[in-house]
């Protein structure tokens, strides 16, 4: 059976029309290694259960980044390998689907993580536009 959107009505377009757009927002993630080493096996895992973005190497003084899209409550850990071995952090603490924003990320010499971010359950003034 056919959908006519003329039989749904102002109200039920604007509906679809937003349930389409809200489906475009999620979470950029910059990293920048400043480590002074390559940085290997580099990983996002979108937690408890999510995708697992693979970043591959990131040389010293490179920057990569990733556009997240989260189904359900869920945060945002960095898995990475250096010459001293591998490391995990927490880099966005809690985002469910819908949030948008952004994670701006630093790992600097001694495996120092420093993560801010800007999410908005809300209102998202920034999204996937502002990544491309």
């Amino acid at each position: 059976m056919a959908l006519h959107l003329s039989r749904l009505g102002w109200f039920g377009s604007a509906s679809i029309a937003i349930i389409f757009v809200r489906g475009e927002f999620g979470i950029e993630v910059s990293i920048h290694n400043v480590s002074g080493e390559p940085l290997r096996d580099m990983h996002l895992k979108i937690q408890p259960v999510g995708r697992d973005i693979s970043l591959g190497v990131l040389s010293n003084e490179k920057r990569v980044r990733a556009f997240v899209q989260t189904r359900t409550e869920s945060h945002i850990v960095l898995q990475y390998a250096d010459a001293s071995g591998t490391h995990s952090d927490t880099i966005v603490g809690y985002v469910e689907s819908g949030y948008c924003g952004k994670a701006e990320v630093s790992i600097s010499s001694q495996n120092k993580v420093t993560s801010r971010e800007t999410i908005d359950p809300v209102f998202c003034k920034k999204s996937w536009i502002d990544f491309m």
